[in-house]
C-alpha cells in the first residue's frame, strides 16, 4: 500500500475535490475552497502497490496479463508484458497466445525455436491468420507460414494482440479470412538503462541477452534501443543442435500533438534442425523414440541422417510508422515496410543416379560430381548419396496509409490505400554428401550442376510475383453521448501474380492471373453501463491461393495447375458482450461461411516435410461461441479461464481419382472439419506480491480430425506449465534483479501435439459414383515436448 504521501496546501483540496463528486451529502466546493491557507495538510493516499520490475510487469492487468479491456465492437484478446515477461524469453508469439479463447497452438518444442508449429483459431489455420508487426506484414505469402521464431525478441513484445473474426480494415493483408495476430513493440525509455537477461535449460539450452537504451539524445527528441541475442540448443528428441542469433532495435522521435516517426527493424538468422513427422502407426510403434538418424547412410524409419534435413535461414523486417496531424480535425498514418528473406531447409538423404535429364540441352547428361571417387554401383546404374535441398528468396516491400477526418461531432472518416510487392522465387537441387557423409553446407549452396553449367532442379523451380492494391473507406460514428458507435467500412483489394515455371518442360511454362474482390463491413456497439458493453460485427474476407499451388513439380499438387484453385471468400458475423472492471468477462458467439476454402498443408517427400500445398476443401460451415474471463489483481492473485464451443462442417464432396482414373467425389458432405476441436479450454493462476512471482496454467484441446472423411483423428490432449520467480532489491548498478524457473509439460505427458499433413482420405473409399478411390496416405503429427525447464536470470541497469 502507499502511505503517508504529503500534498502542498494548495494541493491537498484540489486533490479531495476530484476524488469526491458532488452529491446529496457533498454540494459542489466554492471556488474560494481551493485558495491557498497558511498551513500545510497532511492527507494519507491508499491504492494498489504497481509492481517494480525490469521487465516491464505492472501487476495490474486482468488475467495476470493474459487478457487486457477492449472497446472495440469484434472479439479481441491481448495478452500483455505482465504474462510475456513471466514466460521463458525465447516463446513464440504463437506460444503466447496458446490460452486465448478459439486458439489451437501445437508445439514440437518447449521454447519456440522451431518452427514446426501449427496455429488454428476456431477451426482455421496458420495460412488463414494475417500476421502484423507493429503494422507491417510478416508472413511468407507463397504458403502464408508465420514463421514466429525469426521475429522479435521476447524481451522487446509489448503486446500480442489476436482478433479471432477478421482483420483491420486497414491492414496490408490478404490471407487473413480467419483473423489477424498483431505484434507491438516496446517503445524506448526516455532515459539511459537496458536489460540483461541470461538463460540456461533443458537440451543444453543457452541464451544471452542484452538491450541498451539511448534515452533522449541531446536534443533532438530521438530515443532509442538496440539489442543482440543469441541461442544454442539440442533438439530434446534425436540428434541435432542449432542456433538463432538476432538483433532487434527501435528508434522514435514524438512532437506536438500526436506526431511521431517510429523506425523498427529486426534480423534473425536461424540454423534450425528439424523433427521428423510421425504417422499414428509410427507413434504407436516408436513414440518419442522417432526420429532422424545420428548417423550419415544409417537407416531408419524416419529415413534421414539428421543433418540433411537441416534449415538455415536470414531474414530482416523493417518498419516506418508515421503518425501526423496535419490539422485540428485532419490526421496522417503512413506505414512503409520491407521483409527480406533467404535461404531454406535441408529434404533429406537421396539416392540418385549420376546420369539425368538437363532440360537445357533435351538430353540425359552426368552431373559434375565434386567426389566422383564416391559414386556407387547400384543395378549397373552409377550413383551418389546426395542431399536434396529447398531453396527460397523473398523480397516483400509495400505501403499503407490513411487519413482520418473529424467531419463534426459524430463522423471521423477514414480514407486509405495500401501497395504491397511479393517477389518469391523457389527451387529445389542437390548435393553430393562428402566422404563423411555431411552435406557440403546446410545454406544448399552447393546445388550440383552438369558439364554446361544448368544447376539440377530436383522437383521445383519458379519464380513468382505478387502485386497488390487495396483501397479503403469508413466512417466511425458516435452518438448518445459516445454510448453509441457504428462503423460502416467498404474495401476493395485488386492482386495481380505473374510468373514462370522454369522446372524441365513444365506445362504451363508462364502463369499469369488477376483478382478484384469487394469486401464490406459493419460493426457497432453500444455501452449498457460505464462497464457492459454489447457489440456485433459482420464482415467479408478473402485469401489467394498459395504461389505454387500454380506450377506442377510441386509435390501432392493435385488440385489443377494454372490457376485452377481458386481464392478463398469467407463472410464472417459476431455479437457478444463484454464487462470491464475488477473482472474483466467477454462472450462471443460467431459464424462464418466459406467459398473455396483454401488449407494449406505439408506433403511429406522422402520422410520430409514439403510445405505450402493447397487444398480447395470447397464450402464449408463454422459457428461457435467464445468465453474468457480474467481477475484483476486481488490478495496478489489474479485467475483466467477460456474456453470455446466449435461447429465445423464440410459442405461439399470433394473431387478425387479413382484407382480406375474415373472422376469422383468422396462423400464429405457434413463430416466435421479437419483441425477443427469442438472443445477447447484454458485455465491459469497468476500471483505476484511485487517480489514472489509465479504463473500455473493448464489448458485442453478435444479430439481433431487429421482427415476429410473423418477417417483418423489427433486424440483430446492437454499439457500443465509453471512459472516460479523472484524479485531482488536493488544492488549496485542492478535494477530490479530477479531469477525465474520456466517449467514446460509438468506432468510429463507424451502425446501428439498437432497436425502437420492432412489427408483426403486416410482409408480407400467408396466414391458418390460407385468408384473406389485409394487412400490418399497418413496423415503425420507433431510430437509435444516430454517436461523441459529452463532458468533465467535478469536485471536491468
Amino acid at each position: 500500500m502507499l502511505a503517508g504521501t504529503a500534498l502542498s496546501a494548495a494541493a491537498a483540496p484540489r486533490a479531495w475535490a476530484q476524488a469526491i463528486p458532488a452529491g446529496p451529502d457533498r454540494p459542489a466546493r466554492h471556488p474560494a475552497a481551493d485558495a491557498p491557507r497558511p498551513k500545510t495538510e497532511t492527507i494519507t493516499v491508499t491504492g494498489s502497490n504497481p509492481v517494480e520490475s525490469a521487465d516491464g510487469v505492472t501487476g495490474r492487468a486482468p488475467g495476470g496479463g493474459m487478457m487486457s479491456e477492449q472497446t472495440e465492437a469484434k472479439a479481441i484478446t491481448t495478452v500483455g508484458r505482465d504474462f510475456i515477461a513471466k514466460l521463458a524469453p525465447i516463446t513464440s508469439a504463437a506460444q503466447m497466445i496458446q490460452f486465448a479463447p478459439g486458439t489451437n497452438i501445437a508445439s514440437s518444442d518447449p521454447f519456440g525455436l522451431s518452427d514446426q508449429t501449427s496455429i488454428n483459431v476456431r477451426g482455421m489455420n496458420q495460412s488463414e491468420l494475417g500476421y502484423l508487426y507493429d503494422g507491417a506484414p510478416i508472413a511468407d505469402i507463397s504458403a502464408y507460414d508465420p514463421y514466429t521464431s525469426q521475429w522479435g525478441d521476447t524481451e522487446n513484445y509489448q503486446e500480442v494482440q489476436l482478433s479471432q473474426g477478421t482483420s483491420d480494415i486497414n491492414a496490408p493483408l490478404v490471407s487473413a479470412t480467419g483473423g489477424q495476430i498483431n505484434i507491438r513493440t516496446v517503445d524506448p525509455s526516455h532515459t539511459f538503462g537496458g536489460l540483461v537477461d541470461y538463460s540456461y535449460g533443458s537440451h543444453k539450452t543457452n541464451r544471452g541477452f542484452i538491450r541498451v537504451n539511448t534515452g533522449d539524445i541531446l536534443n533532438t527528441g530521438v530515443r532509442g534501443y538496440i539489442s543482440y541475442s543469441n541461442a544454442t540448443y539440442g533438439t530434446w528428441r534425436g540428434p541435432g543442435r542449432g542456433q538463432r542469433r538476432h538483433i532487434d532495435s527501435k528508434f522514435m522521435k514524438e512532437w506536438g500533438q500526436g506526431n511521431s516517426i517510429s523506425f523498427v527493424e529486426a534480423y534473425n538468422e536461424n540454423n534450425q534442425p528439424v523433427y521428423a513427422p510421425v504417422t499414428a502407426q509410427q507413434w504407436r510403434q516408436s513414440g518419442n523414440s522417432f526420429n532422424y538418424t545420428a548417423n550419415p547412410f544409417e537407416t531408419n524409419e524416419a529415413g534421414s541422417y539428421w543433418q540433411t534435413e537441416v534449415g538455415d535461414w536470414r531474414s530482416l523486417i523493417l518498419v516506418a510508422p508515421m503518425h501526423f496531424t496535419l490539422t485540428r480535425n485532419l490526421s496522417l498514418h503512413i506505414t512503409p515496410y520491407l521483409y527480406w528473406g533467404s535461404g531454406g531447409s535441408g529434404m533429406g538423404q537421396w539416392d540418385m543416379p549420376v546420369n539425368n535429364y538437363n532440360p537445357s540441352t533435351g538430353q540425359n547428361q552426368n552431373l559434375v560430381l565434386p567426389y566422383p571417387g564416391l559414386a556407387y554401383d547400384d543395378a549397373g546404374t552409377q550413383s551418389f548419396h546426395g542431399d536434396g535441398y529447398y531453396l527460397m528468396r523473398e523480397y516483400h516491400p509495400g505501403i499503407a496509409g490513411h487519413l482520418d477526418y473529424k467531419a463534426g461531432r459524430h463522423h471521423t472518416i477514414s480514407l486509405g490505400a495500401f501497395y504491397d510487392y511479393y517477389d518469391d522465387a523457389e527451387v529445389t537441387n542437390i548435393s553430393q554428401l562428402g566422404p563423411n557423409g555431411d552435406p557440403p553446407n546446410t545454406w544448399g549452396s552447393y546445388g550440383l550442376k552438369f558439364p554446361n553449367g544448368y544447376e539440377y532442379n530436383l522437383f521445383l523451380n519458379y519464380h513468382m510475383i505478387t502485386q497488390s492494391i487495396g483501397l479503403y473507406v469508413s466512417d466511425s460514428t458516435s452518438w448518445l453521448n459516445d454510448r453509441l458507435k457504428l462503423d460502416a467500412g467498404f474495401k476493395y483489394v485488386m492482386m495481380n501474380r505473374a510468373g514462370t515455371n522454369n522446372y524441365d518442360n513444365a506445362v504451363p511454362y508462364a502463369v499469369g492471373t488477376n483478382y478484384a474482390t469487394p469486401l464490406p463491413r459493419l460493426s457497432g456497439s453500444y455501452m449498457l453501463t460505464p462497464h457492459d458493453q454489447i457489440f456485433f460485427d459482420a464482415a467479408t474476407n478473402f485469401r489467394m491461393p498459395t504461389t505454387n499451388s500454380y506450377f506442377s513439380g510441386v509435390p501432392g499438387n493435385t488440385m489443377g495447375i494454372g490457376g485452377s484453385v481458386k481464392p478463398e471468400f469467407s463472410i464472417s458475423e459476431e455479437l457478444g458482450y463484454r464487462h470491464t472492471g475488477q473482472y474483466n468477462l467477454t462472450i462471443n458467439l460467431f459464424n462464418y461461411n466459406f467459398t473455396n476454402r483454401n488449407i494449406t498443408t505439408n506433403t511429406i517427400v522422402n520422410g520430409s516435410s514439403f510445405a505450402g500445398v493447397s487444398m480447395n476443401a470447397g464450402g464449408q460451415t463454422v459457428r461457435g461461441a467464445d468465453i474468457e474471463f480474467g481477475l484483476r489483481p486481488w490478495h496478489h492473485l489474479s485467475p483466467y479461464v477460456s474456453g470455446e464451443y466449435l461447429y465445423a462442417r464440410t459442405d461439399n464432396n470433394l473431387p478425387a481419382t479413382a484407382d480406375n482414373g474415373a472422376l469422383d467425389y468422396l462423400p464429405t458432405a457434413g463430416k466435421r472439419v479437419p483441425m477443427a476441436p469442438q472443445w477447447t479450454t484454458s485455465a491459469a493462476l497468476s500471483y505476484d506480491d511485487s517480489h514472489l512471482f509465479g504463473n500455473f496454467m493448464y489448458r485442453w484441446i478435444g479430439r481433431q480430425y487429421s482427415d476429410f472423411m473423418d477417417q483418423e483423428s489427433l486424440p483430446a490432449h492437454g499439457q500443465i506449465d509453471m512459472t516460479l520467480g523472484y524479485r531482488l532489491p536493488d544492488m549496485w548498478h542492478l535494477k530490479h534483479p530477479q531469477i525465474q524457473l520456466n517449467m514446460y509439460n509438468l506432468a510429463s505427458w507424451h502425446y501428439r501435439s498437432g497436425i502437420q499433413s492432412l489427408s483426403n482420405n486416410t482409408n480407400p473409399t467408396m466414391g458418390v459414383h460407385g468408384n473406389l478411390i485409394d487412400s490418399s496416405g497418413a496423415p503425420a503429427y507433431l510430437i509435444a515436448s516430454t517436461f523441459a525447464m529452463m532458468v533465467t536470470a535478469t536485471t536491468g541497469f
